[in-house]
């Protein structure tokens, strides 16, 4: 669907804000595959990338991130509210070239969200499993040892089979880091940077980019939504003349 449809409107027959609302995600959902389109994970595992592997990602629900401390801990404390606490899921990580890719799995077309940019994220490997740490919980079974990619916004948690390979996924994300910061400060290496990953970078900004108009997209409508809420709770204005 084209951007202009979005601001189309029909003089007989306005657009009302559930239209307007579907409008948008089914532009964005088209969007993203389009940019997010020639990033298959399997070509970019035939182009031998820094590492790859299976991972778990930590999904902290929306609801339980922003509720206080005492009622995280209830949630946490008892099963039938299981539904509201973080759980893992499965991912598929690859770190190719300037970026760090998410994909559901290793036959998967297109990246998960937006790829990590390594200019601008950090890792560390978690001591002790988290023990400070109660939303990782008890770690599903294959699965002994948990490391962190932190951008500006948050920490993202995963988990991988032990403590060996933590450090070989921060080890290497911190290499690949320096290297990326080094390329663009036109530094060049004495080891040729392979044309597959290059081609993967211009692909992968184009992502990135494409998600953060969406994103402004959706906050820009998300307050048209708020505005509109505010003018139909405040009422008609009232009739009569006004100095």
């Amino acid at each position: 669907m084209a951007t202009t449809e979005l601001r189309q409107r029909t003089h007989g027959h306005p657009t009302t804000s559930a239209e307007e609302s579907y409008n948008m995600s089914s532009e964005r959902d088209k969007f993203i595959h389009q940019a997010g389109s020639g990033l298959a994970a399997k070509s970019m595992i035939d182009s031998s990338p820094q590492q790859h592997g299976v991972v778990l990602k930590l999904h902290v629900p929306i609801l339980y991130s922003i509720l206080p401390e005492f009622l995280q801990k209830i949630i946490l404390s008892f099963s039938f509210l299981s539904f509201l606490a973080p759980t893992w899921k499965q991912r598929y990580l690859i770190l190719c070239g300037s970026f760090l890719y998410k994909f559901k799995d290793q036959t998967s077309e297109v990246p998960k969200g937006s790829p990590f940019t390594l200019d601008n994220i950090s890792v560390d490997t978690v001591s002790s499993r988290g023990a400070s740490i109660p939303e990782l919980g008890s770690l599903p079974p294959g699965f002994a040892s948990v490391f962190t990619v932190s951008t500006l916004r948050r920490q993202h948690y995963y988990a991988v089979a032990d403590q060996e390979e933590a450090a070989l996924w921060t080890r290497s994300i911190k290499e690949a880091r320096q290297e990326s910061i080094t390329r663009n400060m036109g530094h060049a290496s004495a080891v040729p940077y392979p044309k597959a990953w290059s081609f993967f970078d211009s692909l992968g900004r184009g992502l990135v980019k494409s998600k953060e108009r969406i994103h402004k997209r959706m906050e820009e409508f998300n307050a048209r939504e708020l505005e509109m809420s505010n003018f139909a709770e405040a009422g008609p204005m009232p009739m009569g003349y006004h100095s």
